[in-house]
């Protein structure tokens, strides 16, 4: 992962029906990176008729998890093919400590984790209206909180993980608001990859070690 390895990378993390969406696009704007969005990447992956598409596609069909090596491979492979980017945001990555190990051993450690806050009932609420604009089935929907209530726990266990990487930001506010905070909080991290963006022959940095100790089948 050495040609991709000094762009920046951010991680926008909530629970479903938190903004991650609607955060990553205002980021967008703000710095210029790329967004990834794992789980349309999946999504696409099923449709193919290949050895991979068939195991998430079957995975799909049973709601069943998606390996997170699996997961993980399609982000690395989007990222080379996108190496003239200036940077990359995850949205809604990584879903539990097991897959943010593997992300952060086999590409780097992310400059910062945008962490999402926001009650659970207004966050089932809005995941209820997109189920329903979807024309998804009445059981999803009526599932809403409980995959709100799920998701939260695993978000909350992912965000300790990165410790001082985590910034928390209240998605609850008026886009304006958003906007304005999310720039005070990208700052620096612009401020860095632009000094990074010059010459050609500068060596890329070494890969960020982790801040811990952690064994993957600690965290997992």
């Amino acid at each position: 992962m050495s040609p991709i390895r000094h762009l920046p990378v951010i991680f926008v993390n909530g629970v479903p029906g938190a903004g991650n969406q609607t955060v990553a696009e205002t980021m967008v704007n703000i710095t210029g990176y790329m967004t990834i969005r794992p789980g349309e990447l999946i999504r696409e992956e099923a449709g193919k008729d290949t050895a991979r598409g068939r195991l998430i596609s079957d995975k799909l069909q049973a709601q069943e998890d998606v390996p997170e090596q699996l997961t993980v491979d399609l982000i690395k492979e989007t990222m080379l093919l996108n190496q003239d980017a200036k940077g990359f945001i995850l949205v809604g990555f990584p879903k539990n400590p097991r897959m943010s190990n593997i992300f952060n051993r086999q590409v780097k450690w992310p400059e910062k984790i945008v962490a999402l806050e926001v009650d659970n009932e207004v966050a089932a609420a809005r995941l209820q209206s997109k189920l329903s604009e979807l024309g998804r089935p009445e059981s999803e929907i009526n599932a809403a909180r409980q995959i709100v209530k799920q998701a939260a726990h695993k978000v909350k266990n992912v965000h300790k993980r990165f410790g001082g990487h985590v910034v928390t930001l209240d998605s609850s506010g008026n886009p304006k608001a958003l906007a304005t905070t999310l720039k005070e909080i990208l700052s620096d991290t612009i401020e860095k990859s632009q000094r990074h963006e010059a010459p050609a022959t500068a060596s890329a940095p070494a890969m960020m070690t982790s801040p811990d100790h952690e064994t993957e089948a600690q965290v997992a």
